[in-house]
């Protein structure tokens, strides 16, 4: 396991609240664990647990769990043994590790059970590697450092998200300035000596002192080049002023491949942006095309795999590994085969498209995907109908863009009844399905229909907003592309008007083909819209809506964007 890639790694991210931190003396009040690939949360288990002793009113203040609240929580031996199934033999993550190993383990061998083996990551430990020495460590002050908002502090679930978020931060940090691509050199990594600071050269203290003050506090991409004009590295920040200065931090404690990339630099230029996105499609596209020595991401462009409704007259279901101009309808970019396997193996089975060839189909008579009733038969016209087809396709294309969920409830209660049936391995094998599943809805929700249909407004508050200043960042996709970006103040939206006609209304057609260039910035478009899925708002530009109707949308979102907003900065001011 330890020689996996990163990308291929499941964490477990977990989080305890406990009646208080002495060990055998207290218990567990409320847990909640976040398995985790690539970033994106694939499963759930979060539960509150009756201790079976008294919450002080220290803890109840602290945490906001009373004992009335688990007054009926299931006690903690009811809950092992499905905590330690769902850990599974995944990466145990927490933040700091000896307190919520240290519990777990301490119910798991109170309990009969064998304590935890798995390979374990601990953030505040990793933290302190990759991070200056100025930088405090704990979850709120590291997730303020990179703008992560935390809600819900001191609930389980709520710091186990923000801990999701500070360990996907970390593993690209450390990808970045470590080159640390497998599981092994990032466990490895938490537990390397610290090194001093060394004294630092004249070329440094001269970027410190004339160059740092010129940065704006913007998002951007930043670009450092070598004496000779080599260009070295190429990142991206939400703020290019904070993440350049953290290069050249008195006493910070450094990777040896950034002191490296430090003393060879000799020149810092940066690009301010609209937006986050625009920064991440830019730093992406430039990496591929100028591929720095010390850039160890993003320079090759990743194969993504789609599922494809074919042009046929009665369609199939199908992968694809490109879009090429047949006529067929393409979703996507999934982010692995396994999970358009997984997609298409449930939708093979709970929808009623044709599977056969067409060779088959040709031969005008029903085969055995008709008798197992999971085809309309369409070979076989005495017995269908084409209305009954298009229906079934509605519902295809529904379900493929995020529209329709109702299918994973019918798994879950089929996955229960296997389990109560004992047939585990049949319910670990659907529930794997059922992640592959979730993992496409939550990914799709925001972004609906095929790929080239996929015209929307994204609308979020812009990084000048603020309590007295509500302005927004307006973020046009076009055919699944970012094509442009503006800012504006809800009481001028409807001078977006000459925008919107510009774009989606020019009479223009989709492109046949998507280049591969096309397909990253589209799987980074959808990545980006997941993990800002709280705080953004997302406008399906539909070929039947007016003009007059888009204008009243938007103006109806960014209310209720603003609204939002203000909520939050109360809360904010309340803390």
């Amino acid at each position: 396991m330890n020689n996996l890639k990163i990308s291929d790694v499941v964490f477990t991210v977990i989080d305890l609240e406990t009646t208080g931190g002495v060990k055998p003396d207290h218990s567990i009040i409320e847990f909640s664990a976040l398995k985790v690939r690539c970033g994106e949360i694939m499963d759930e288990f979060t539960s509150l647990v009756n201790p079976r002793q008294p919450i002080s009113f220290f803890i109840s203040q602290y945490t906001g769990i009373t004992n009335e609240m688990v007054r009926h929580a299931p006690v903690i031996a009811d809950l092992l043994p499905q905590l330690r199934q769902f850990i599974g033999s995944s990466v145990f993550v927490a933040h700091n590790l000896s307190f919520d190993l240290g519990f777990v383990n301490m119910e798991l061998e109170r309990h009969g059970y064998e304590p935890l083996e798995n390979p374990a990551l601990c953030t505040v430990r990793l933290a302190r590697r990759l991070l200056p020495k100025t930088q405090r460590k704990n979850l709120g002050e590291l997730a303020a450092s990179f703008g992560i908002e935390i809600q819900n502090r001191h609930r389980a679930k709520g710091d186990a998200l923000a801990t999701v978020r500070v360990l996907t931060e970390l593993i690209n940090l450390a990808a970045v300035e470590h080159g640390a691509e497998h599981l092994q050199e990032l466990l490895s990594l938490q537990y390397q000596p610290m090194r001093k600071f060394k004294r630092e050269p004249r070329h440094i203290q001269k970027i410190r002192n004339h160059l740092l003050p010129k940065l704006p506090e913007k998002t951007g991409v930043y670009f450092f080049y070598s004496a000779k004009d080599e260009l070295l590295y190429i990142g991206k920040s939400k703020n290019l002023k904070a993440r350049v200065s953290s290069y050249f931090t008195h006493n910070a404690e450094k990777p040896d491949k950034v002191k490296e990339l430090v003393s060879v630099l000799r020149r810092v230029e940066w690009q301010p942006t609209g937006s986050e996105l625009e920064a991440l499609l830019i730093e992406s596209r430039l990496i591929k095309l100028h591929r720095p020595r010390y850039n160890t991401m993003l320079k090759r462009y990743k194969s993504y795999p789609f599922l494809r409704l074919t042009a046929h007259q009665f369609p199939r279901l199908e992968t694809a590994t490109e879009v090429q101009p047949d006529g067929a309808e393409y979703f996507g970019p999934f982010s692995s085969m396994e999970v358009v396997q997984d997609v298409l193996d449930v939708m093979n089975k709970n929808f009623l498209l044709r599977e056969c060839s067409d060779v088959e189909f040709k031969k005008g008579r029903a085969c055995v995907y008709a008798d197992l009733h999971r085809c309309l038969a369409p070979c076989e016209p005495h017995r269908f109908t084409s209305t009954r087809y298009n229906e079934e396709l509605a519902r295809v294309r529904r379900f493929l863009s995020g529209q329709n969920a109702e299918i994973i409830d019918v798994l879950m209660e089929k996955m229960k009844r296997l389990a109560d049936e004992l047939r585990f391995e049949e319910a670990a094998e659907l529930r794997g399905k059922i992640q592959s599943l979730r993992r496409v809805f939550y990914r799709q929700s925001d972004i609906t229909a095929s790929v080239n249909q996929n015209n929307l407004l994204i609308l979020l508050p812009s990084e000048n907003h603020s309590k007295s200043v509500k302005e927004f960042t307006i973020l046009f996709v076009r055919f699944g592309r970012l094509v442009a970006q503006t800012k504006i103040f809800p009481e001028t939206a409807e001078q977006l008007g000459s925008w919107v006609q510009g774009i989606y209304s020019a009479g223009e057609t989709a492109p046949e083909q998507c280049r591969k260039e096309e397909i990253d910035e589209m799987q980074i478009l959808s990545s980006w819209i997941y993990h800002n899925r709280e705080t953004l708002s997302c406008l399906y530009i539909g070929a039947e809506q007016t003009l007059q109707e888009i204008l009243a949308e938007l103006s109806e979102r960014l209310l209720k964007l603003t609204q939002s907003a203000a909520v939050s900065e109360e809360t904010e001011l309340a803390e």
